[in-house]
């Protein structure tokens, strides 16, 4: 039985702005550069992982050969310069202001660099929306659990009454290590098949939401 929710703190990739493809493309640029094989979407979504270290491993990567920090870093200069292309999924806005109508208060905790992250919320102009934004003070995506702690800080509700929502299993394993509820969204990084894996509820659209407040 889901308690009123007071407050959201939402995922950013791949649950309010749709960016996947553009991992995707940028992804594929270095495999090319290694000889490595390229992915498509669909294989993306089946693959992707945190840390995403290990996702690079997976696709082939040899950190023997190269550091991972320098390759880590190098694809976020590579995306910065693209960051703005993507668009926010099409409920995103209609969503955050029903909620804000709802009186329910909300934050993004993200496994973005938090520059990139605050630059990318300005852009998106919906700034507005959200008490507290967190983004993690380094390149390489490896856990956000402890951001999301210190964010938890700030919202003074009880656990019953703060929910996640994100679209990959580190949303669920955050949610889980912090006692909150999770909500999944199904067109995001991970398909919706991985998502269910997961035990929690899936969303595929954002406005389904609502039925879950």
């Amino acid at each position: 039985m889901h308690h009123k929710i007071k407050h959201v703190i939402w995922d950013w990739n791949g649950t309010l702005v749709n960016d996947a493809w553009l991992f995707v493309e940028l992804m594929n640029e270095e495999l090319n550069k290694r000889n490595l094989p390229l992915i498509d979407i669909k294989q993306y979504r089946q693959n992707f992982t945190f840390p995403v270290k290990q996702y690079y491993k997976n696709l082939g990567f040899n950190f023997q050969k190269e550091d991972f920090k320098e390759v880590g870093y190098n694809f976020i200069q590579k995306y910065k310069k693209r960051k703005n292309e993507p668009l926010l999924y099409k409920n995103t806005i209609e969503i955050l202001n029903q909620l804000s109508l709802l009186g329910i208060t909300q934050s993004i905790v993200s496994a973005q660099e938090n520059n990139l992250l605050q630059a990318s919320i300005q852009h998106y102009k919906i700034g507005g929306n959200f008490q507290d934004v967190q983004g993690i003070d380094h390149y390489y995506a490896d856990s956000k659990i402890k951001i999301a702690e210190n964010s938890l800080k700030k919202i003074n509700y009880k656990k019953t009454q703060i929910m996640m929502i994100g679209d990959t299993a580190h949303d669920a394993e955050v949610a889980e290590s912090l006692g909150i509820q999770c909500v999944l969204f199904s067109n995001g990084h991970y398909t919706k098949k991985r998502l269910q894996q997961l035990n929690h509820t899936i969303i595929n659209n954002h406005l389904q939401l609502v039925k879950y407040l």
